[in-house]
Order: C-alpha cells, then sequence, then structure tokens
C-alpha cells in the first residue's frame, strides 16, 4: 500500500474516533489518546507516530505505521468491524435531472425521492510469501450506470448527511439493485486486480525456480559425492555401504528433489482473499421525472427489502483464490 494511501487511512481512521493528530515535526505526528481507545493503542496516553522507516530507526520512541506494521494492521481490523451495511440521508436540496428543456421548472414535492448511490468498501489480502494490504471504495450510481473504483476508503462527509430521511421525502425500493451493484462492483473489483495478480503471480514463479535451483545444486553435490563412493566401493571398505545402499541414497536424492518442489510451489502460490469491509447506501434527494417512479411503499418495509437482498449478498461474497 502507498504511504498517501496508508496516512489517508490513519487519519480517517483517527477522525472516525474521535482522536485528532497534529505534527510536531517534519513527518512526526502526535495524538492525544482518550482513555477509552488506550487498550487500543498499547495504553499510551499520547502516540507519536510516523511513516518514514528512517525516522522511526533513529527514534525509538516514535511508532512507525507502515505497510505490515502492527498498528496498520489493527486499524485494518477494526475498520473491518464497521456494520456490513449503514444507510445515510443526504441533507442537501433535490437533485434535477439534466432532461434537455430549457428555463424555469415547477417541482411538485411529490415527485421527490430518494434515489440510492451505495459505497462497497473492500479489503484486498494477497499472500504469496509476502504479504500485502489493499484498500478499496467502489462508488455505484444507477442512475448514472456509474461504478467507480478508488484507492483507498473514501472520506465521506458525514455533516452533509443524516440517519433519518426528511418528512415526505419518499425512498426508492431498489434492494435487488443494491445486488446487482454489489455483484457489478465485485466483478470491477476483481477485474482491476489482474495487473497485482499477473506481477505477484511471476515473482513467486521466479523465487520458486530460484530456490529449486540453489536446492537442486545441493542435491546434485550429494549426487557426485555418493557416485564417488560407488565408483570407490570396492577399495574403501571404510565407507559401509554397499551399491546396492547407495544406489537407494541417489534414488531417494531423486524424492527429495519433488517433495521440494511441492513445498516450493505451495510457499509460494499466490492467495487472494477479498473481503466487504461494509457498504454505504447514500439517500440522495432527487427530483422524479416522471409519474410512477417511486414505489409508494414505506421506509420500514424498504429497509426489510434492503436486508432480505442486498445482505445476504454481501455476506456471501468474502472469496478467496490460489493461483
Amino acid at each position: 500500500m502507498a504511504t498517501n494511501k496508508i496516512k489517508e487511512l490513519v487519519f480517517s481512521f483517527m477522525n472516525m474516533v474521535g482522536i485528532k493528530c497534529h505534527e510536531i515535526e517534519k513527518d512526526v505526528w502526535a495524538a492525544k489518546i482518550p482513555e477509552n481507545e488506550q487498550l487500543f493503542f498499547n495504553s499510551f496516553e499520547t502516540l507519536k507516530f510516523t511513516f518514514c522507516r528512517e525516522l522511526a530507526e533513529k527514534h525509538r520512541d516514535i511508532e512507525l505505521i507502515c505497510d505490515g506494521s502492527f498498528l496498520l494492521r489493527k486499524i485494518i481490523e477494526r475498520l473491518a468491524e464497521i456494520p456490513k451495511a449503514s444507510r445515510l440521508f443526504s441533507l442537501k436540496e433535490p437533485e434535477v435531472p439534466n432532461t434537455g428543456e430549457k428555463g424555469l421548472r415547477v417541482v411538485n414535492p411529490d415527485s421527490v425521492y430518494y434515489r440510492q448511490k451505495v459505497v462497497f468498501n473492500f479489503k484486498v489480502n494477497f499472500e504469496c510469501d509476502q504479504r500485502r494490504e489493499k484498500l478499496f471504495s467502489i462508488v455505484t450510481d444507477p442512475a448514472g450506470n456509474l461504478v467507480e473504483v478508488n484507492d483507498g476508503l473514501i472520506d465521506i462527509d458525514t455533516s452533509e448527511f443524516s440517519e433519518q430521511p426528511q418528512d415526505g421525502i419518499k425512498i426508492e425500493e431498489s434492494g435487488p439493485d443494491i445486488l446487482r451493484l454489489y455483484l457489478q462492483s465485485c466483478q470491477k473489483l476483481e477485474n482491476i486486480l489482474e495487473e497485482d495478480i499477473a506481477e505477484l503471480k511471476d515473482w513467486g514463479v521466479s523465487q520458486c525456480d530460484d530456490e529449486l535451483m540453489k536446492f537442486e545444486a545441493y542435491l546434485d553435490e550429494q549426487k557426485q559425492e555418493l557416485l564417488k563412493k560407488k565408483e570407490n566401493v570396492c577399495f574403501h571398505l571404510y565407507f559401509f555401504q554397499k551399491e546396492e545402499e547407495i544406489d537407494k541414497l541417489i534414488k531417494d536424492l531423486e524424492s527429495e528433489r519433488e517433495r521440494k518442489l511441492q513445498e516450493l510451489k505451495e510457499k509460494f502460490s499466490l492467495k487472494v482473499n477479498i473481503s466487504l469491509i461494509n457498504a454505504v447506501v447514500l439517500c440522495i434527494p432527487t427530483v422524479a421525472t416522471s409519474p410512477g417512479k417511486v414505489r409508494k411503499n414505506s421506509a420500514a418495509a424498504i429497509a426489510k427489502a434492503v436486508v432480505k437482498s442486498s445482505l445476504p449478498g454481501i455476506e456471501a461474497r468474502s472469496a478467496n483464490y490460489q493461483f
């Protein structure tokens, strides 16, 4: 994960848990940890941290947050505990779709409804004798047929949203649509990961070949020693080995090579785990362009449809791949 993305993730997490950070010197930050969060931060009352490895090596009292560091993993695990789905209602004025008509337009309050954009946050783990973690946010908007992939988790300004809808605005029923968008997002993400997968597969094959070559060189040395013993077995009885015993040892070397090859293939095979951190449904007030745009279901019924239609799909789409 790039350093800038790690910074965004850490500062976003700090804001989420209500911790303020300030830069006390170049590339070094300090954060006052509230009592209820001190256990998470190893009992620190004040945490000094940096994203620069060189600085952390010079100052042992400064925590290094980098790809693979213990604290970064804890933060990612904490983010993974966020509820799987949530819904926020925009406080902005209703959006008016561009119909190409000119002039003023009178908006009928009954034609305003909440359309839904969905943000899916994913965590991807790569394992191939090295461990990589990446975070992605995918913004989907069925109105614009949009599926947009973003590195890292996008920052939603919660001051622009409420957990409760505005009075009198209907909510678009789109449980099945959310599930469809989710599956489209997974497919988009899998396509985006092709380059990383190809790179790590090539790295794994190269490492496997290098280690196998070294091991085969060692086996060749052993084999040559045994062949010398076999040639001289009649003259040097202190080897205490009969010719058939030496042949068996040579054959065992071939078995050892096959065992080592399977071990290296397993060690350097690429395993990819894609899991959903959470999904945020953003309800945007919008003016309907035609009558009957919105089904007049109650908010409770729609919420039930969302739970029935989208959450099982979301829960099930934690995928493991091995290459």
